[in-house]
């Protein structure tokens, strides 16, 4: 039985179809790919064969269950399945061969990080960086939909060979893009060190550290995001984005999170968080309808990327007594913000805080 007959037989190929002769390109490519009738078969049920080759490759080489992993790693089962589960990946039966080759390395480096750190630091790094690896991917798989894959469906010029052949271009871009995560790393790291090392500065307890802690905001955001299209929000937001990265960035400070309409970050020096403070709100009521901020300095806890504590609680609180284009500040940060004024706003009673906190008001 030749190649056409077999995938006529199969169901994923009828010569009388309107579409036959693209759908034979397309099987014939796949074929040359090395991609075997099997596969061809569960992606057409999945309505996904023109994204066959590019799966594929994003994960290429033999397959293994968990009992070959451990294996092959010398680690005990219940550490390889503890240690997929901390990455944020679903759970997979034994007998389902999930794990490529690549995973290899990852569980080797797990082993020998283990004779150096903690079980309970090494999951809680892999569980940040799982997070933070999957927003990654999501966000370049976002891009491709809309960059590459997108204008094609939409202009409908492009055959299914041509659209199979545009995803596995994105996914060999993807690939070679990775190459950045490593010095990128590097750099971070660095950069946290000195940082964490500037803020500890005297400091002899290792459980918590000071910093500054601000949230800005858009004002009235639920309102006109119910009035804007899709594409407009999506402006709006990546717009945000972009200019608190850039912001927190120029300043010496650590973006901590984006949540929608707000960004949460960190700075050593109360100065610092000023600026960036002042320069979002300004931002703000150039792209939306201002925008206020809420600033608190103390100590709190560093812990995966992220803080906690009363500080944290309280800048967030602060935020919210904000009016648009106002930056409400603790007392604390008047204290060491040399050569800026603030004017008296009063004791504010703040949800969560048993008394009424005394707040200051950073002058334009």
């Amino acid at each position: 039985m030749n190649r056409r007959d077999e995938w006529e037989a199969v169901g994923i190929y009828d010569p009388a179809a309107p579409d036959a002769e693209q759908r034979l390109e397309l099987l014939e490519w796949l074929d040359a790919q090395g991609i075997g009738t099997a596969e061809m078969v569960d992606a057409c049920a999945r309505e996904q064969l023109n994204a066959l080759a590019g799966d594929r490759k994003l994960r290429p080489g033999r397959r293994m269950t968990v009992h070959e992993v451990a294996t092959e790693v010398g680690l005990p089962y219940e550490t390889v399945i503890a240690v997929h589960r901390s990455t944020g990946m679903p759970p997979s039966a034994d007998d389902d061969p999930v794990y490529t080759e690549a995973d290899i390395q990852m569980f080797q480096l797990f082993g020998l990080a283990s004779q150096v750190f903690s079980l309970a630091e090494l999951g809680h790094f892999t569980r940040v960086v799982g997070n933070s690896m999957r927003r990654i991917a999501e966000a370049a798989g976002e891009m491709f939909l809309r960059d590459v894959e997108a204008p094609i469906y939409e202009s409908r010029a492009g055959t299914p060979l041509e659209m199979a052949k545009a995803n596995l271009e994105g996914i060999e871009l993807a690939h070679m893009a990775s190459g950045i995560f490593d010095p990128m790393f590097r750099a971070h790291l660095e950069m946290a060190v000195r940082t964490v090392r500037r803020a500890r500065e005297g400091q002899h307890d290792y459980s918590t550290v000071p910093l500054t802690i601000g949230f800005v905001d858009l004002s009235g955001f639920t309102s006109r995001a119910s009035a804007m299209s899709p594409g407009e929000l999506l402006e709006l937001v990546m717009a945000f984005e972009a200019a608190s990265v850039d912001l927190v960035a120029e300043h010496g400070g650590r973006l901590v999170k984006l949540i929608g309409d707000e960004v949460m970050f960190s700075t050593v020096e109360p100065s610092e968080a000023c600026a960036i403070a002042d320069g979002l709100v300004r931002h703000a009521s150039q792209i939306a309808g201002g925008g206020r901020a809420g600033l608190a300095h103390g100590h709190v806890v560093a812990s995966g990327g992220d803080v906690y504590g009363e500080i944290v609680n309280l800048a967030a609180r602060i935020v919210d007594a904000a009016v648009p284009g106002e930056i409400l500040v603790n007392e604390a940060v008047t204290a060491r913000a040399d050569g800026l004024q603030f004017d008296p706003a009063g004791r504010r009673q703040l949800k969560g805080f048993a008394e009424p906190v005394r707040l200051w008001s950073l002058e334009p």
